[in-house]
């Protein structure tokens, strides 16, 4: 009896072992053919381009606290939408331009040295301190990698057939839900920092007005939704001078924006909350669209790609110990997720062919 249970035991894990590595091999073998063969491709973004949150061995579970504490470097990960595409579309150079946290504040300090020089004003100190907190969120080794890439992004750029776009959540929802908190290390030494900064690289400007130094200080908001709105207009005015400053670098280049995904329908716990967030997401993901279709002074140079309905990782219950330390993890897209952003952009790209 002994000996029939565990060879029933062993045959389900086997099973179990095989069926995990078949569901793999089709969605790996599930990418969209591509009709273009593209040979050098640039991808921005934030954790979602990075491929947050698929470094884990078990594929079938990404809450290990190696994985929530494993940032993605500047190599494409396995199973990462950039890395799909990649090998879809027979990529010579793929160049990585996403890490975790970042919004377009961060893009904008590497590609632009005008939007470096504007973040010197006192006024701006905010935003500098906001944009090096993710920097240090996503870099261990900055500032040095962070000057690496002002070397050789542009050139990258530059050189590039096709870049992608994916940024936007960070910049709208994650940086008004941490406000208070970066407000306060902002009061407490940020703002002193940025000025020591500024002396140091022999840019720092004195205050002039009141309405400078209020600048400089700035406020704590309360408000969440207000905050939020507060910054997709802050976002949406530097992604049209991102889209600028990458056309200065390549007049010619295909340039693909995807959009915001629903990924806050899958975590817990339900109720009032949860129903504001993601009719907030909702919201927000349609009115982006609008200002990349419609508004922007850039809406005839872009394609913008669908991705709502990107599935992402499962949550743990509000009552599991571990749901606030993988909360995180579960606002990521999972590898299918990952799988239906690169057939969708491949989709785009043979549209365009």
């Amino acid at each position: 009896m002994k000996k029939t249970l565990k060879r029933t035991i062993a045959l389900a894990m086997a099973l179990a072992v095989l069926l995990s590595f078949s569901c793999v091999q089709a969605l790996a073998a599930s990418t969209v053919k591509s009709k273009r063969t593209i040979k050098n491709i640039v991808y921005i973004g934030d954790s979602i381009a990075a491929g947050y949150a698929l470094n884990s061995f078990i594929k079938e579970d990404p809450y290990t606290l190696e994985n929530l504490l494993t940032f993605t470097g500047d190599k494409l990960i396995e199973g990462s939408y950039p890395q799909l595409v990649s090998d879809a579309i027979g990529a010579e150079n793929s160049y990585k331009l996403a890490r975790e946290a970042w919004t377009t504040k961060n893009v904008l300090r590497i590609l632009d040295p005008t939007y470096e020089e504007e973040l010197s004003k006192p006024e701006n100190y905010y935003d500098r301190f906001e944009s090096e907190y993710t920097f240090y969120d996503s870099a261990a080794v900055y500032p040095f990698e962070v000057d690496e890439m002002r070397e050789t992004a542009p050139e990258a750029i530059a050189n590039a057939d096709v870049v992608t776009i994916n940024l936007g959540n960070n910049d709208c929802f994650t940086m008004s839900v941490q406000e208070p908190i970066i407000r306060s290390m902002y009061y407490a030494w940020g703002m002193s920092a940025q000025s020591s900064l500024t002396m140091l690289k022999g840019t720092y400007q004195m205050p002039t007005t009141l309405d400078e130094v209020a600048a400089m200080y700035g406020s704590y908001n309360i408000d969440l939704f207000e905050v939020i709105d507060q910054n997709t207009a802050a976002y949406e005015a530097n992604y049209d001078r991102l889209v600028g400053r990458i056309l200065e670098l390549n007049p010619d280049v295909e340039i693909y924006v995807i959009g915001m995904s629903y990924l806050f329908e899958n975590t817990h716990p339900d109720g009032a909350l949860k129903n504001l967030l993601v009719k907030k997401n909702k919201a927000l993901t349609k009115e982006l669209k609008t200002h990349y279709t419609q508004r922007s002074v850039y809406k005839d140079r872009i394609t913008y790609v669908n991705v709502n309905d990107t599935k992402p990782w499962w949550s743990f219950s509000l009552y599991n110990p571990l749901y606030y330390a993988t909360i995180l993890i579960s606002v990521h897209p999972d590898y299918e997720g990952h799988q239906y952003m690169a057939n969708r952009l491949i989709k785009a790209m043979n549209k365009n062919a």
